[in-house]
């Protein structure tokens, strides 16, 4: 055998034993920097400090902002932004996915267009949402009985009923707390947290909301808003 083909074989046998760690360096995955698994593990701030719901069947969460209001896919991680005539004091899902307002008005939004608008209400609270309407409250007070609340019903089309002002219910010492609702009327509250969820050791984050299927939860901190990936959902 020549010089020249001992060079070639020698070339070819090189090439074959270098093929295995070419082959385990391009399966390799690219290494991920300790600040970028950091980021994405760091619960999300929401603009404002208003309120928040989850959509009851889609990844969805709005939330408050003043007179804006943002509705964040949780798939997409899209925003949509919205801005009112007047502040927002509260929002809540409707079962059918519908978004009510209420602060100086009610309102109802569907595919991010207004369905409907109530007349002039002083509205601080959805007490809770239902297929056929929302409870809601504005609040006073009152000497010699303290704390009162203001209870509405308001229908479908933004219809209002108006019941007699009553005190807040027993445990509730202002508005924030009250999870009432109204008599005869069976509605679900606007921001659900299940029996028995704990925030993860770590955060001193209080859970104000979590999603319909455990996915993510929202936590009130320092004033606030974080909105935190659950470990265990559905």
């Amino acid at each position: 055998m020549n010089s020249n083909a001992h060079r070639l074989c020698f070339a070819i046998a090189c090439a074959i034993a270098l093929l295995p760690a070419c082959r385990a360096g391009a399966a390799r995955p690219a290494p991920v920097s300790p600040a970028t698994a950091e980021a994405a593990a760091s619960p999300r701030v929401l603009a404002g400090a208003g309120a928040v719901a989850f959509h009851p069947s889609r990844p969805l969460l709005a939330w408050s902002d003043g007179k804006r209001w943002h509705v964040l896919d949780l798939h997409t991680d899209r925003v949509a932004d919205f801005t009112g005539d007047s502040e927002i004091a509260d929002l809540g899902y409707a079962p059918d996915g519908d978004l009510w307002l209420v602060g100086d008005r009610a309102e109802r939004w569907r595919d991010g267009r207004r369905s409907c608008r109530s007349e002039a209400a002083d509205l601080s609270r959805v007490l809770g949402t239902a297929r056929d309407g929302i409870a809601a409250a504005g609040y006073g007070h009152s000497d010699g009985v303290g704390p009162l609340r203001h209870p509405v019903w308001i229908d479908p089309r933004c219809g209002i009923t108006r019941y007699p002002a009553e005190p807040l219910p027993a445990g509730a010492a202002d508005a924030s707390a009250d999870e009432g609702g109204i008599a005869g009327k069976d509605t679900r509250s606007p921001r659900a947290v299940p029996k028995g969820f704990v925030a993860p050791a770590g955060t001193s984050a209080k859970p104000i909301a979590v999603s319909h299927d455990g996915r993510w939860w929202v936590g009130g901190d320092a004033g606030r808003l974080h909105l935190y990936r659950a470990t265990g959902g559905r």
